[in-house]
């Protein structure tokens, strides 16, 4: 009988530690974001949109876990498109994961329902937690003169919920801006019932869900701002939510572009950088053309911005609700940033 190695190290303890060291100096992926961001800084904001900077935990009661190690674990949710039970699952299951964490073997792991939890807590009572954190991170990103807003791309992208097999008269109900009466949100069918979430259509292609609308700056890639709403809301609707005076030049395709645009553009002092759209029995004329040609050269950065997100799982919503979605786009936009900062610092 041929012989073979013998891959049983015998449970020796020391070999384990070596595993676990040469897993964890690995410096790639998630890992990458545990050495270069400065995770302290969230502190101050954590401790505001979770109430626990008025909370008093010698009173009585299980202290919570640290709200820090919680933005960590929604950072490494969002990386990976993961559910909550999928999470925790995976945190238990990887040492790459703990070590993002800070975590060490046998140390108490945060179930899914506290995952979930804690992602209503930063939410209640119109704390806007997560754009609150983005919003910080923002900060860090243009004190670091990374977002420069020399120029700005406006764009939007599908964010898909889980499909509603709902009557043609429910689904009417709900386009006209009603609650159907059997989908009372207190009753176990009512819950599961995402009655802000729109049907569209986009090149022959139907979508169900929200739309991830942004402002990206063309430089560095990043996101400067954003915005959500139900899928069937027009790109062009929020383009006053997302620029403003601070942009010098805005960049977008010919979904955005209006006399009303151009006029808002000129009372921001930015330059129009809008591509033509040609119309019934009127071409693009030779000039308009070179002009969407120059445009899109830049303008398809944002294609990336929204294509590397579309990697990490980003456009798709498990939850249920405008609310919701609108908390999982904000993590999403925050934790696309903190990778592409990655990336510019690496």
């Amino acid at each position: 009988m041929r012989r073979y190695r013998n891959l049983d190290g015998g449970g020796n303890l020391f070999a384990a530690l070596d595993h676990q060291k040469a897993v964890t100096q690995r410096i790639v992926g998630i890992l990458k974001l545990r050495d270069l961001i400065d995770w302290e800084s969230f502190r101050p904001v954590l401790e505001v949109v979770t109430g626990y900077d008025t909370k008093d935990w010698k009173k009585g009661g299980r202290p919570p876990f640290d709200p820090l190690l919680m933005l960590k674990i929604l950072v490494l949710q969002k990386y990976h498109g993961l559910s909550d039970e999928a999470t925790e699952a995976q945190i238990k299951d990887r040492l790459s994961f703990m070590s993002f964490l800070g975590l060490r073997l046998g140390d108490e792991v945060p179930d899914a329902n506290t995952i979930w939890d804690f992602k209503e807590l930063i939410e209640k009572d119109g704390r806007d937690g997560s754009q609150k954190l983005f919003e910080a991170f923002h900060r860090m990103l243009t004190g670091e003169g990374l977002i420069a807003k020399e120029g700005s791309i406006v764009d939007a992208s599908f964010v898909d919920a889980p499909r509603q097999r709902n009557t043609r008269a429910q689904n009417q109900k709900i386009k006209d801006g009603e609650r159907p009466e059997e989908f009372d949100p207190k009753t176990p069918r009512g819950r599961q019932k995402d009655c802000d979430a729109r049907w569209t259509k986009k090149n022959l292609e139907s979508h169900f869900g929200y739309k991830n609308h942004a402002k990206v700056d063309a430089k560095s890639k990043l996101i400067d701002k954003h915005k959500t709403t139900p899928a069937q809301v027009h790109d062009s609707q929020v383009f006053r939510d997302l620029v403003d005076e601070t942009d010098n030049a805005v960049l977008a395709d010919s979904a955005y572009h209006s006399e009303e645009h151009e006029d808002y553009l000129i009372e921001c002092e930015a330059e129009e950088f809008l591509m033509r759209k040609a119309h019934r029995n009127s071409p693009l004329s030779e000039a308009e053309e070179k002009f969407n040609r120059g445009v899109s050269r830049i303008r398809v950065r944002v294609e990336h911005v929204f294509g590397r997100m579309k990697q990490m799982g980003m456009d798709y919503v498990r939850s249920i609700g405008l609310k919701r979605a609108s908390q999982h786009n904000s993590l999403c936009n925050l934790v696309y940033n903190m990778d592409r900062y990655a990336f510019l610092k690496s």
